[in-house]
């Protein structure tokens, strides 16, 4: 009885890595940005900020701006462990994929907490800073393409910023 009990724990957790191991290797690679099916970002700010004073608008108008923009590249690559992600020419973010934060600085030297994880299929980034949270949400498509899905929140915003960027494989 104990043998057969540690057979099934034994298959169950190979099964288990077999599917978390189809999510790693599906969403790794380099994918180019598709303007003509991603959301409009300037658009997803204003319905954000609509709500505040005429005072406060440009403000965060600017903030979200600077800070809220199409990549034209991103490679994700994903180990059993750890997940790497590089947007354009910037240095690789390297994270574990338990959740863990990790602290990490921006080029303009804003620093923040960047966790990972593997929820249903898709790569959670998650950025925390003082004054709001960015999370990116990488999930794949049966083209191959990625969807990013961002959400930007804040006590200072009536409602988050939300919108989704399109990218397609690129060439190695």
């Amino acid at each position: 009885m104990l043998r057969r009990t540690f057979c099934v724990a034994i298959v169950a957790s190979v099964a288990a890595f077999g599917a978390w191991g189809d999510e790693l290797s599906g969403l790794s690679g380099k994918y180019k940005y598709a303007p003509e099916q991603s959301a409009d970002i300037s658009q997803a700010i204003e319905q954000a900020i609509e709500k505040m004073n005429f005072i406060k608008r440009p403000i965060a108008r600017g903030r979200l701006s600077r800070t809220n923009f199409p990549y034209q590249q991103i490679r994700i690559e994903l180990g059993a462990s750890e997940a790497e992600v590089t947007y354009d020419t910037q240095a690789p973010i390297h994270m574990p994929l338990g959740g863990e934060a990790i602290k990490w600085k921006r080029a303009d030297g804003e620093v923040f907490d960047v966790s990972a994880k593997l929820e249903g299929g898709k790569l959670i980034q998650t950025y925390k800073a003082a004054d709001g949270t960015r999370v990116n949400s990488f999930s794949k498509d049966a083209s191959g393409s990625i969807h990013l899905e961002v959400e930007v929140s804040s006590p200072q915003l009536p409602r988050p910023v939300k919108y989704t960027l399109m990218y397609r494989p690129a060439a190695s």
